[in-house]
């Protein structure tokens, strides 16, 4: 199976768990999506070194205000658990890293990104207290940082398994050099300089976008001038 027949059948899963109205179903949708992810990042990095002849570049993803650095976190979490760097400018970001683990990456952000502002929405509870712009800002930062330790988790489990089954750590000394090439070309090509990190300023926006995270399944279970973002 090719690349594009990979995306496209991450697109149509994801679209199958929102259209759902049965959480059941959802999961097993998103589930598969992460697994099918990370079984083909597995399976080219495998397959004869191929990590070393695939193309490293970089593509522009555009976020849309408000809170576009929010918003642009939960492309972060993404992104390097999934073998790939992020840098923001004012308006867009830039991720670096392989091409296609680009693509499997921007893939996962929009419809994850479409997942968290509906959340945000379904739990919008704002106390006297806090501002709104405080809260929702909070619940992206809770959001973001739930999918980020799940997608490690998932990351974590599959490069296992995979070891398991080969019966030595080979894949995961392929993948550390993967890790390695893109850190190398990010570092030559992005102009990074300084980290940006974010402030939560309101818990219960943050706890409300955690949990929210958690119910986004990732598949944790079956098998990541111009600032960079923080992890």
């Amino acid at each position: 199976m090719n690349t594009r027949d990979i995306i496209s059948k991450i697109d149509a899963l994801f679209k199958q768990a929102a259209n759902t109205s049965f959480p059941e179903e959802a999961a097993t949708f998103q589930a598969k999506a992460q697994e099918l992810m990370t079984k083909y990042q597995i399976e080219m990095a495998m397959l004869n070194d191929r990590v070393l002849d695939d193309e490293l570049t970089h593509a522009v993803v555009h976020i849309n205000n408000p809170y576009m650095l929010d918003k642009s976190i939960l492309l972060n979490a993404i992104a390097k658990n999934n073998y790939c760097k992020v840098i923001r400018y004012r308006d867009y970001c830039k991720v670096f890293g392989y091409k296609t683990d680009i693509e499997m990456v921007t893939a996962m952000f929009t419809a994850l990104e479409l997942h968290m502002i509906s959340e945000m929405w379904k739990n919008y509870n704002v106390p006297d207290h806090v501002s709104a712009v405080s809260w929702k800002k909070s619940f992206f930062a809770g959001y973001a940082s739930k999918i980020s330790s799940r997608l490690a988790k998932a990351k974590k489990e599959s490069i296992n398994d995979a070891n398991s089954h080969n019966g030595n750590d080979s894949v995961s000394l392929v993948l550390l050099k993967k890790d390695e090439l893109v850190q190398q070309y990010y570092d030559e090509n992005s102009g990074a300089t300084r980290s940006t990190t974010r402030t939560v300023t309101s818990m219960s926006g943050y706890g409300a976008g955690t949990s929210a995270g958690n119910r986004a399944n990732i598949g944790q279970s079956s098998m990541a001038g111009s600032r960079a973002i923080g992890c």
